[in-house]
């Protein structure tokens, strides 16, 4: 696939972060009007003496202060006792607490003074700042390049499929805490997401022989698998030149990482080693390492016995299994710490890929733990009556997520997603008492301004649950303002998302758990035409009609306010802000409570369908 001119009209630097639980990276392309844009990754990091590694640990230091002292980078930050270790922070982001099993590794308190949005601000930062320092110095005009664009910098960041947009929100707070992008709304709208599915399936479609020979029709299963999460997307090309593709099912996010082997291989070792002298944290913590940077990524035959050196050639123990300063593993034990990540997998694939699949369908495994042979040997036994074969990409898929998401933001090859969950909103409908449903609920009933008898926590669904969506889908909801007083000069209705298992769900109090709130849609009205009413107690009502509209196909949700001019009939439209129910930063000491929201604004007026 022979890559295309940049047809922006002015210079711009596209910078991408690839977050990740154990690793990081970053990738950037100067774009230039008429130039074919290249995409570099960064390859040296600040403090960091492994130069050539398109990836660096995400293990940062801090002071007692709260300061941010670095990475980890083998000089000794690591021994110094007076720092704060902060090792797999990335997943205090998720919409789920941190699994346990990785959560009791995890630093017991955050940096004094700092919030996870503060943690990834600081790690930005850094990011960026090794991006600038390299771009500088690998071109002897460099600074001046870097300085014709400094400020025009586009920045994508990447995230797991399951994050969405409460996630996005603090990710952008952290940007601009950063200094990356500027606290405007122009900003803002510099800072891009992508997937972590979607951006490794822009570096396959790009970076290797099968993706080059993409044809229409073909099917693309994409396995990323890296430290924290395994991310699962599918792709059908509808479209060659340029090329165009299609999400086939739900993007899945498994917590099923590498490290999640390492941490079953921690708790093994700690049950082997009970009541040896080897039954100390130092020696639990120095045999997960070991078998982390050796057995765990050469492992590929469960015959045979298996061995961890962690120890020196003078430790023995043979009643414990230790000899020569190695414990010895059967590969049946081995294979069962690979096995919950395998399973679910394949279980996975099989449940959303199978009625799909055609003679023509392609698999991909990047990530950092597709370097495992046993994985991917696994994945290939288990799914080749499906015909899938997968493939890894010769080149180091290290930085697969980073260059994937500069190609994300160059190319734009998705055009077409499949909705995570049902979109729509709460309101209050007409009382009808020939409606069983309605005397059902006939205590909860209320009567409005106006008049009218109404019952409240009913859903109107605006999208159903695994809805394919092309990118300049809009979907609408027309909604019903009723206020006393002054006319409503800003509007705020409520987003509902439902993920269970009702088609058409029509009662917020059925399956209540299945129900919340996705974000609140905020929007000046001024503008607005309003019709004065006089209410039922005598006091003059304003009633306004008016729709939301959601743009639910990209990336990132974005949304306006949309109304008729009563004057001239045109449609006129509000840009709506958008703010996420649980995009609250937490400062918690321990990092297993419970996040509260910041934000949770008490309804200004009900939202009533006009429908009824």
């Amino acid at each position: 696939m022979s890559p295309s001119p940049y047809n922006g009209t002015s210079r711009k630097l596209v910078l991408a972060f690839d977050i990740g639980t154990t690793y990081s990276g970053a990738a950037y392309a100067f774009l230039d009007p008429g130039q074919v844009p290249q995409i570099n990754s960064v390859t040296k990091y600040l403090d960091n003496p492994n130069v050539g590694s398109a990836k660096v640990p995400s293990i940062l230091y801090y002071d007692r202060r709260g300061n941010f002292r670095g990475v980890e980078n083998g000089k000794g930050l690591q021994d110094d006792e007076s720092l704060i270790q902060m090792r797999w922070w990335k997943l205090l982001l998720g919409p789920t607490e941190p699994p346990a099993a990785l959560k009791d590794q995890m630093s017991a308190d955050l940096p004094m003074g700092k919030t996870i949005v503060d943690i990834f601000s600081d790690f930005i930062r850094y990011l960026f700042d090794s991006t600038k320092a390299l771009f500088i110095s690998s071109d002897h005009n460099g600074e001046h390049r870097w300085n014709s664009v400094s400020r025009n910098i586009e920045l994508v960041l990447t995230h797991p499929n399951g994050w969405g947009g409460p996630q996005q929100s603090q990710l952008r707070t952290a940007a601009v805490r950063a200094n990356i992008v500027p606290d405007t709304p122009e900003g803002h709208a510099r800072v891009h997401f992508v997937t972590e599915g979607e951006a490794s399936f822009n570096f396959c479609a790009t970076h290797t022989q099968s993706g080059e020979n993409l044809k229409y029709g073909d099917k693309v299963l994409i396995v990323d698998a890296g430290g924290g999460t395994i991310d699962i997307s599918s792709y059908a090309v509808t479209n060659r030149g340029p090329l165009q593709v299609e999400e086939l099912f739900q993007p899945e996010c498994l917590l099923h990482g590498g490290e999640f082997v390492t941490a079953r291989a921690r708790e093994m070792a700690s049950e082997k080693l009970k009541n040896s002298r080897f039954d100390t944290p130092e020696d639990i913590a120095a045999f997960a390492q070991k078998f982390d940077e050796g057995l765990k990524r050469i492992f590929s035959d469960d015959n045979g016995a298996q061995f961890v050196k962690f120890g020196s050639p003078r430790d023995n123990d043979p009643g414990h299994g230790i000899k020569a300063g190695k414990l010895t593993l059967t590969g049946a034990q081995v294979s069962r710490l690979f096995e919950p990540s395998i399973q679910s997998t394949v279980d996975s694939i099989r449940a959303n890929f199978t009625e799909i699949l055609c003679m023509n369908s392609f698999a991909f495994l990047v990530g950092g733990f597709a370097s495992s042979p046993w994985l991917s040997g696994q994945l290939n036994q288990r799914l080749s009556d499906l015909g899938l074969k997968f493939f890894k990409p010769q080149t180091n898929t290290d930085k697969a997520v980073a260059v994937g998401a500069v190609s994300f933001y160059i190319n734009r090859f998705v055009k077409g997603r499949i909705s995570r969950f049902t979109y729509g909103h709460p309101c209050a409908i007409l009382y009808i008492p020939s409606n069983p449903e309605h005397t059902k609920r006939e205590h909860k009933t209320f009567i409005n301004p106006l008049g009218g008898r109404y019952v409240p926590g009913a859903f109107k669904s605006m999208l159903p649950k695994g809805s394919k969506v092309l990118e300049s889908r809009e979907i609408r909801k027309t909604t019903a303002v009723i206020c006393e007083g002054d006319p409503p000069t800003e509007v705020r209705t409520r987003i509902i998302k439902y993920d269970g298992n009702i088609r058409e769900p029509k009662w917020m109090d059925v399956e209540q758990d299945r129900f919340e709130t996705l974000c609140y849609i905020s929007a000046d009205v001024s503008g607005s035409p309003c019709t004065l009413r006089r209410g039922k107690s005598g006091k003059m009502c304003y009633h306004l009609e008016l729709d939301v509209v959601l743009l639910v196909g990209l990336t990132e949700l974005k949304a306006q306010i949309r109304w008729t001019d009563s004057i001239t009939g045109l449609e006129k439209s509000s840009d709506a802000v958008i703010v996420y129910n649980d995009a609250s930063e937490n400062s918690y000491a321990d990092l297993g409570r419970v996040r509260v929201p910041r934000f949770t604004p008490p309804p200004r007026y009900e939202d009533f369908d006009p429908d009824w």
